[in-house]
């Protein structure tokens, strides 16, 4: 039996293929494997180094073929870089972790690197050897202080993790006070904390302590910790934090002031974990007090969302039969993923504006292509201007086209993919740029103002509350999308719900005054990763190709980003005929909204003028969903975005303007409105040959 993460909160059992042992690997039977928060986090909400499917768990106690007992150092490194030669492996440039990259110990049979088999001395509890991982954590990060006898010590978290901090300092002679704001905590853990000697607060006014280990990920009790550190302390950065989180730099200036020392702590050496077995062989009685439950495999995932939200010490699967303890269980949850997909679009607003399109009527087309050729120019003299005019002349339906109102909506959302680090700057930047566009300094604003574009900008999905404003208009779907990298960037009502408020946004403003024509920008930090996955599943271009830099990436950051689009891709599987399933995806709220927008204005046999690479996407779900949208679309720019050719070759359109435009906003867009504008123009106002009393065969 093995336990296979396949997706965000969705765990299979599953029956365990023969395992042959490999070079440099050994096929271990596992017997007992402990359950980490880190554990019920990847399962929650995913990692970064995660690719579903994947077999969890790096805590375990197992056996050879032999009968030998081992517990396993959970990293398979290159053995030659210099963090490898060091002594600091745990720090590898290629650094490979057990249940992350590979599959880990929740199942009867595992394969383990060779080199990172820790062999497990005599008289130590079977299941206490799962205690070894997050113990020689502590010690890697006890290591780095340097602590003496005598010193005061403040834990703050007063889970497993802290309350072994706390016995690894109180075993170096130093003194230990964990803090934990939780009280069912502190008495939960009252029996440990007897047999440890060691003491357990909600609160303390002590100050001036010599070292401070931050064990829980609460933005607060970090900053707590640094005001309570004396002059010349030592900080141990142990726990990470939650993510978005900002901590005040006046805080961060008492670093300064007290000469105090910040030491990052990740993961263990294999020395730490020998060193581990060794603290655990003295303090058995102490350690026994954290085991919670051991339960039988199929408990798993009742048990998970417990471990998630800190209700449960050491929890430890039992893969001999033989359950110790009582179960921890509780009814299970529905699975993220299921509710995503559960239910499809409605038949409202979203299924009308969709079949309300129709293809522009061609019947003017021969009468089009004669009044410009009949213009006093050369045949084709005129370029794209005379193909712009022609396709105005087809979509109005008239062989006098005229743009009399013209508008440009910015659709703007977060990604929660740029959890994935994909991008150059921070979300934050969404709603900064959002505000300067409310303050008209964009690009996007100048370019408007000088042409007679009016502007409006779209709040889908920004991080951030927004000020009222006249430019905005509201239509928030959620702050932000899912990580797409772990789960489907938003279920299908969501999707609907977004495509349906593009629509509303021309549908409403169509009303008040009839457009003529449309264009389409985007803001949204994290989007070209969406773009790039959509273009790359709906043209079948490599996620190397559909890749570009965004915001400025470095090329680390490409290799990173493509890395990424390429596990997305795996993971998903996109079909690249449905454009609102991949929407729900990887898709984004501004580029579904920009989609929704492309769809109405088709329906309103109004032309739509699309920007770079990000709303091209978004030109390609609008496609996908209906193809006779595309006889209204024109491509503003072309992008430096080497992925927006293939999805314009896709669509059978090109760029009007190339000026190597790359900003987004909707800056080649307004560029564009002004260019068709222009055609229509000459459409309607160039004279013909006989009008000017031209000779064809004079002209120039």
């Amino acid at each position: 039996m093995k336990l296979v993460l396949r997706g965000l909160e969705r765990i299979a059992i599953e029956p365990t293929a023969a395992l042959e042992a490999k070079t440099g690997m050994t096929r271990l039977f596992v017997r007992y494997c402990g359950i980490c928060r880190t554990d019920a986090k990847m399962w929650h909400e995913g990692h970064r180094d995660l690719v579903f499917p994947r077999v969890p768990g790096h805590e375990l106690l197992a056996e050879d073929e032999e009968g030998r007992a081992f517990t396993v150092w959970p990293g398979r490194v290159c053995g030659h870089c210099r963090y490898c030669t060091g002594g600091r492996e745990n720090l590898c440039e290629s650094m490979q972790i057990m249940g992350f990259h590979f599959d880990g110990g929740f199942s009867h049979t595992v394969l383990a690197p060779t080199e990172s088999l820790i062999p497990v001395p005599a008289g130590i509890a079977n299941h206490q050897v799962c205690f070894a991982e997050p113990v020689g954590c502590v010690l890697n990060a006890l290591e780095a202080l340097d602590l003496q006898a005598g010193e005061q010590v403040l834990v703050f978290g007063g889970g497993t993790v802290g309350l072994i901090a706390a016995l690894a300092a109180r075993e170096k002679g130093a003194i230990p006070l964990i803090i934990e704001k939780d009280a069912r905590k502190i008495a939960k853990a009252a029996a440990f904390l007897a047999a440890a000697q060691i003491t357990a607060l909600r609160e303390t006014h002590q100050s001036e302590f010599d070292a401070v280990i931050n064990a829980c990920p609460d933005p607060i009790a970090f900053s707590q910790g640094i005001t309570k550190l004396a002059k010349g302390g030592r900080f141990s950065f142990f726990s990470g934090l939650k993510k978005n989180q900002t901590i005040e730099s006046n805080l961060l200036n008492l670093l300064h002031y007290r000469e105090a020392a910040v030491f990052g702590a990740y993961g263990l050496t294999r020395r730490d974990m020998r060193a581990a077995l060794e603290l655990i062989g003295r303090h058995q009685a102490a350690l026994e007090h954290l085991v919670e439950a051991i339960i039988p495999p199929e408990a798993l995932p009742q048990t998970l969302p417990r471990v998630l939200a800190g209700e449960l010490f050491k929890v430890i699967l039992d893969f001999t039969g033989n359950a110790e303890k009582p179960n921890a269980v509780q009814p299970q949850t529905t699975p993220i993923a299921d509710s995503v997909i559960s239910s499809g679009p409605s038949s409202g607003l979203y299924r009308r504006v969709r079949d309300a399109i129709t293809a522009p009527a061609t019947e003017n087309l021969p009468a089009a292509r004669e009044k410009m050729d009949n213009k006093t120019k050369p045949l084709g003299a005129l370029g794209r201007l005379e193909e712009l005019a022609i396709q105005m002349s087809l979509i109005q339906g008239t062989l006098s086209p005229r743009i009399d109102h013209k508008a440009l909506f910015v659709f703007a959302a977060d990604h929660g993919v740029t959890e994935e680090g994909v991008s150059a700057y921070p979300s934050s930047v969404t709603a900064e740029m959002a505000n300067n566009f409310l303050n008209g300094g964009a690009a996007i604003n100048v370019l408007c103002r000088h042409h007679g574009i009016e502007t409006c900008i779209v709040d889908m999905g920004i991080d951030a509350d927004l000020s009222p404003h006249p430019n905005l208009i509201d239509k928030k779907i959620a702050r932000g999308t899912r990580n797409f990298a772990l789960a489907a960037a938003m279920t299908r009502e969501q999707a609907v719900q977004a495509l349906e408020a593009g629509m509303r946004c021309v549908i409403d403003a169509h009303a008040k005054t009839p457009l003529d024509i449309i264009g389409l920008g985007e803001m949204g930090i994290g989007n070209t990763t969406a773009a790039s996955a959509i273009i790359s599943a709906a043209t079948g271009i490599p996620p190397e190709t559909a890749t570009g830099r965004g915001t400025g990436m470095d090329d680390a950051g490409m290799r990173h980003k493509v890395k990424v689009i390429r596990k997305v891709l795996d993971f998903h599987r996109p079909d690249p005929d449905d454009g609102l399933a991949m929407l729900c995806q990887i898709g984004g709220f501004e580029i579904a909204g920009i989609a929704g927008a492309a769809l109405a204005a088709a329906s309103l046999g109004v032309a739509a003028v699309l920007d770079g690479v990000i709303s091209t996407a978004a030109g390609l779900i609008a496609y996908l969903i209906e193809p006779k949208v595309v006889g209204y679309l024109i491509s503003g720019h072309r992008s430096v975005e080497a992925a927006q050719a293939a999805a314009l070759e896709k669509m059978g359109l090109k760029p009007v303007i190339d000026l190597d435009l790359r900003l987004g906003e909707g800056t080649g867009a307004a560029l564009t409105i002004d260019m068709v504008e222009a055609a229509c123009r000459i459409m309607c106002e160039m004279a013909t040959f006989d009008e000017a009393g031209v000779s064809r065969r004079q002209s120039p």
